[in-house]
């Protein structure tokens, strides 16, 4: 277990809550920074700032973490929305005291500074801004109507690329079979997940699927130099990569409208090779990280 430093007094009580979880998950996940990284689009940095308080993580950060180690994904995102809301209020200007700071002084009564009491009828200022205001809002309405029709007449051009937890959409540049032969990461299918898992003679073999992408490709890690990482499409369309240093690679991308119209397999160097099933729709836990007599690679997408 990580020896964790001290969180800065600053944080307010939902975001330290929410960081103190993923300190736990980490932990449970038994993976290092730089494995996590691995795992997610996140760099090892960005999470040593993310689970010491020094910035808040996105959400997609946050579910990737959960998925490794099968938390509780309700759970998990109310208490992101929860600290995402602690955040902005102290990254906001105006929107009262930080903690450790003293609030603004009161005017006493009947001071300049002091409120006039109420006569019971409106100004000639307040009149004005309500006029004003009434007119902000019926032009923001016309302008959101007219947003939502011309979204509407292209929404049929391309599905949204979307994060399994429905965050943000991810900037992703294929879809489908756009993505056969492609690598995961270079095309932005940031949402990856296991879908089927298997061991040939102690080396792992993985299907990794992209919601966001609709592609498959597999994964071999605990390996050795020349093992072949081989996805295969239900159509039989193949792509692979082998290992060309440490323990793991992974292969181009199929696509795949399901998990379930692909599959994982491995040559291995040994003679010894083999598949997994077909990919499912529960989301596995990956392999742990090798032996410390064995170096995993950083490439695993």
């Amino acid at each position: 277990m990580a020896e964790w430093k001290p969180l800065p007094d600053t944080l307010e009580p939902d975001a330290r809550a929410l960081v103190e979880q993923l300190r736990r998950l980490k932990d449970r996940s038994g993976l290092s920074l730089a494995a996590l990284a691995e795992r997610t689009l996140h760099s090892k940095s960005s999470w040593e700032r993310y689970l010491n308080g020094k910035s808040a993580p996105p959400r997609q950060a946050v579910d990737a973490l959960g998925r490794l180690v099968g938390a509780d994904p309700a759970r998990l995102a109310a208490q992101w929305e929860l600290a995402a809301r602690a955040w902005s209020r102290q990254d906001s200007p105006g929107t009262g005291p930080m903690r450790g700071e003293d609030p603004a002084p009161v005017a006493p009564p009947g001071s300049a500074g002091s409120r006039k009491p109420w006569t019971g009828r409106p100004t000639r200022r307040w009149l004005v801004l309500a006029a004003a205001l009434v007119l902000v809002v019926g032009g923001a309405a016309i302008a959101l109507w007219t947003t939502h029709r011309t979204n509407a007449s292209t929404v049929s051009e391309r599905p949204a690329a979307t994060g399994g937890s429905g965050t943000k959409p991810l900037h992703v540049s294929c879809f489908e079979q756009s993505c056969t032969g492609m690598d995961p990461k270079a095309q932005g299918c940031g949402d990856p997940w296991t879908s089927a898992l298997t061991r040939i003679d102690g080396v792992y073999v993985e299907l990794r699927y992209s919601d966001s992408c609709k592609a498959a490709w597999a994964r071999i890690s605990w390996s050795g130099v020349g093992d072949i990482a081989r996805v295969v499409g239900a159509s039989g369309t193949t792509e692979q990569d082998r290992v060309h240093y440490d323990t793991d690679v992974y292969s181009p991308m199929v696509g795949a409208d399901t998990p379930s119209d692909a599959r994982a397999c491995t040559v291995l160097t040994s003679g010894a090779h083999g598949c997994t099933k077909p990919g499912g729709t529960i989301r596995l836990t990956p392999p742990p990280d090798p032996p410390v007599s064995v170096s995993p690679s950083s490439p695993g997408g």
